[in-house]
C-alpha cells in the first residue's frame, strides 16, 4: 500500500491527462470558430481527395490523394486538440471528411456517380477516417492550452 491508502500503483491514477476536466463544448468563441473552420477544412480536404483518386501514372493507379487525405485528417484532429478535451468535438473534422464522402458517393440525379467502386476507394474511405480515429485511440494527442 502507498502512504496515501492507495494500492501501489494507483496514486497517480487522479493525474492522468484530462482527470478533473469535465467535457464539454468549446470554451470559447474563439475556440468554436476554430472548430467549426476545421469541420470546413476537413469537408474540403474530403472533396480534395476524391477529386485526385483517378489518378494514374502510366498504366497504374497511384491512390495518393487517400494516404495524404488521412495523413491530412490526421494533422486536422491533432489542431483540433489543441482547442478541446472532448472527443467528440476533436472529431469535428473527420465528420467534415465524412460529409464529403457521402457527397461523393451518393450516385447523382442521373445515375452519375463521382467514384466508381474499387480498391481505390476503399483504401480512401479506410485511411481517411481510421488515421484520425487511431490517432484519438491511442490517446498520444496533445491537451488543450
Amino acid at each position: 500500500m502507498s502512504t496515501g491508502g492507495e494500492p501501489m500503483g494507483v496514486e497517480g491514477s487522479s493525474r492522468r491527462r484530462g482527470a478533473g476536466r469535465t467535457p464539454g463544448p468549446a470554451r470559447g468563441p474563439g475556440e468554436a470558430i476554430w472548430l467549426t473552420m476545421l469541420l470546413v477544412d476537413g469537408f474540403i480536404v474530403g472533396l480534395l481527395s476524391v477529386v485526385f483518386l483517378d489518378v494514374y501514372v502510366g498504366s497504374t493507379p497511384v491512390p495518393l490523394s487517400a494516404v495524404i487525405g488521412g495523413l491530412v485528417n490526421g494533422v486536422l484532429v491533432y489542431l483540433a486538440a489543441l482547442f478541446t478535451p472532448d472527443t467528440r468535438l476533436r472529431l469535428l473534422p473527420v465528420a467534415g471528411w465524412v460529409i464529403a464522402a457521402i457527397v461523393a458517393l451518393a450516385p447523382g440525379p442521373g445515375g452519375d456517380v463521382l467514384v466508381v467502386g474499387d480498391w481505390r476507394v476503399l483504401l480512401w474511405v479506410v485511411l481517411g477516417v481510421m488515421v484520425p480515429v487511431g490517432m484519438i485511440w491511442s490517446g498520444r494527442l496533445p491537451e488543450p492550452r
